[in-house]
Order: C-alpha cells, then structure tokens, then sequence
C-alpha cells in the first residue's frame, strides 16, 4: 500500500515537472542553446575563422556632419534579421557618410530558433489545423459548448437614421431642427448683480 502512494506521489511530480517544460521550459533551453551558439560563432569570428564570401554588406547612410572616413574595417559585434534571417555582424566602417556593415549568416541560431517556433505551434495546437479543417471534431464541439462568444445574428434598422441624414444634406440648420424639441415659451432673462 506504501510503495503504491509513493508511485503515485512519484509520478505526479514527474507529470507536472512535465507540463512545466512543456509550458515554459522549452523556451529556457532553446535560448540557453541560442547564446551557446552566439559565443561559439562570436569566438569564430574573433580569430578570422570564417568564409570572407559568405559576408553581406548593409549600407547605412549617416547623417552626422564632419564624418571622417576609415580606411579599414574594424571588429564589430551585434546581430541583425532581415527577412527572417539572422545574420551576425562582423566588421564596420564608415565611408563616404555611410555605415558599411559585414554580416554573416548565423545558420546554428537561425536552426535553433527554427526548431523554437516548430515547439511552439506544436505545444499550442496551432499545428492541427490544415488548411483551415480541424483533425477532430471533439474541440470544435467543445468550443461551441463552452465559449463566451455567442454566434447569433442581430439585424439593425437604421432607416430612421439614413431619413435623418438626407434631410440634413438640405442645409445643417434644418438638420438640428427636425431633431430639436419646440419650446412653448422663451427663456427667462439673466439678471446680473453687481458684487459689491
């Protein structure tokens, strides 16, 4: 009886350890794994350990007066998408008013991160629908049973409204008076006293 409690209590815990990593877990790995794979790159490109025709260029123009042009690149460190891409940088310079970077693709980030968003739909049950049909017809069946939203139709009449509007396109003024109420008398008088 002991030991059947303590492989309940057991696997309880191993379940919600589980469901912990299925919520938030992932992403502690994959963005362990990410910078792992930054510092790595990062140590590559400090020694010169990379393929010069894998780099592109990213003109940025400057507009700051009295730049002086270098005449070589210089080590530069930070990252960049472009399309979906990620690419790290790996030299600068400035030329002619304009910000020169080199960056290279920074494949085992880009994979990472790839591998990220594949969890991500997959533990969301984003992954299911295909082509807008749902797999089972169990969740469409709870969602109908169990929303907030309800899918009822109310129709409006608002002819009222489109009476209204071409009576004023007439002119503004007879506008407000086919919506104002007659007065029966005119209003009293102001009297002001003056403070003393």
């Amino acid at each position: 009886m002991q030991l059947n409690y303590s492989l309940r209590k057991i696997a309880a815990i191993l379940l919600i350890c589980l469901l912990l990593f299925n919520w938030y877990g992932y992403r502690f790995v994959t963005n362990y794994l990410q910078k792992k794979a930054d510092h790595q790159l990062e140590a590559k490109l400090d020694v010169n350990d990379y393929d010069e025709s894998q780099l592109i260029e990213i003109k940025v123009p400057l507009n700051m007066p009295y730049q002086s042009n270098w005449s070589e690149f210089e080590r530069h460190y930070g990252e960049i998408e472009i399309s979906g891409k990620i690419y790290t940088y790996v030299k600068r310079k400035i030329e002619d008013g304009n910000l020169i970077l080199k960056c290279i693709p920074n494949t085992a980030k880009q994979t990472i991160k790839d591998a990220d968003n594949i969890l991500f739909t997959a533990n969301n049950g984003l992954d299911q629908e295909h082509n807008g049909k749902n797999n089972s017809p169990l969740p469409t069946i709870f969602k109908t049973i169990f929303s907030d939203f309800d899918n009822c139709f109310v129709n409006y009449n608002f002819s009222i409204l489109e009476n209204l509007h071409k009576q004023s396109l007439q002119t503004g003024a007879s506008f407000f008076k086919s919506i104002s109420l007659p007065v029966s008398e005119q209003p009293p008088d102001l009297f002001l006293t003056p403070l003393s």
